[in-house]
């Protein structure tokens, strides 16, 4: 008896729900991303006018991230954006040296080093899975005119300023408007 064209369609279906539900779901945890965006928001000042100059040349591009609440595939584009920028942040954080004192920033040492710590864990531990994601999203451009900026003696506070600037957009605007694609649990 050979089995009927009908019930071979029948059981790929079926194998397919079942890989779909065993594929273990890419989440940063929300409570980890709020803690690293709150630490970000409170270690300085806001940003300074005198580095306003610099919007010109370091701009975030807006359509990084969906404008209105993000579907369950446009999720793992808003979470990758976070995970990359907090990647490519660290990168440059391990790169460059802040620059302190007069004319450097003025960031509150202990919640940096906490946020560094929190950064570290999105990108190295929660966000493995987000390493392989494809994004049409290219940041590639607003890291190299970051690191342009900070490169210079004269710019580089305001280079490290307008990243911090950014960064606290990316993780405010994920939380708010893609509440949804994020790890929620109490586990954390």
């Amino acid at each position: 008896m050979t089995p009927s064209p009908v019930l071979l369609v029948v059981l790929q279906l079926c194998s397919l729900q079942l890989m779909a539900v065993a594929m273990p779901r890419c989440w940063l945890p929300g409570k980890v991303v709020q803690g690293a965006h709150n630490l970000l928001r409170d270690m300085g000042p806001r940003f300074p006018v005198q580095c306003l100059v610099y919007n010109a040349n370091i701009s975030f591009p807006d359509s990084a991230l969906p404008s209105s609440p993000a579907n369950r595939t446009q999720c793992r584009q808003v979470s990758w954006v976070v995970y990359e920028s907090l990647r490519e942040a660290g990168l440059l954080f391990e790169e460059y040296d802040l620059p302190v004192g007069e004319g450097g920033v003025n960031w509150d040492e202990q919640k940096f080093d906490n946020f560094l710590n929190l950064q570290d864990r999105l990108v190295e531990q929660d966000g493995r899975c987000l390493s392989r994601v494809n994004s049409s999203a290219d940041l590639s451009s607003y890291f190299s005119n970051v690191t342009a900026v900070i490169q210079q003696p004269d710019s580089a506070a305001c280079g490290w300023m307008a990243l911090r600037r950014d960064l606290l957009w990316v993780l405010k605007s994920a939380l708010q408007r893609h509440h949804n694609c994020f790890g929620w649990s109490h586990a954390h």
